[in-house]
């Protein structure tokens, strides 16, 4: 008999990786779900900083963006013929 799976054990990167290998599987899905929503969410932008003129606003929310998501905001180019 088959032993069953502790989804807790596994880091988000397994329980993802386990899920798009066993897609049936009810309880990893439901497992991943609950994780997913029981963290808090992050405002990036308040509605009063919404309200912001134009241009203070893009600044406000370009720094905030590269605080919360750092590097991967940059687009992977290809090196050219020059690098």
């Amino acid at each position: 008999m088959k032993e069953p799976i502790d989804f807790n054990k596994m880091t988000d990167h397994e329980l993802k990786r386990y899920l798009l290998e066993h897609r049936d599987n009810t309880g990893g899905f439901y497992a991943y779900m609950d994780r997913r929503h029981s963290r808090s969410k992050k405002v990036l932008i308040t509605a009063e900083e919404a309200k912001l003129p134009f241009d203070e606003y893009m600044k406000l929310s370009e720094e905030r963006m590269r605080a919360q998501f750092g590097d991967a905001l940059q687009p992977k180019l290809p090196p050219t013929v020059y690098e």
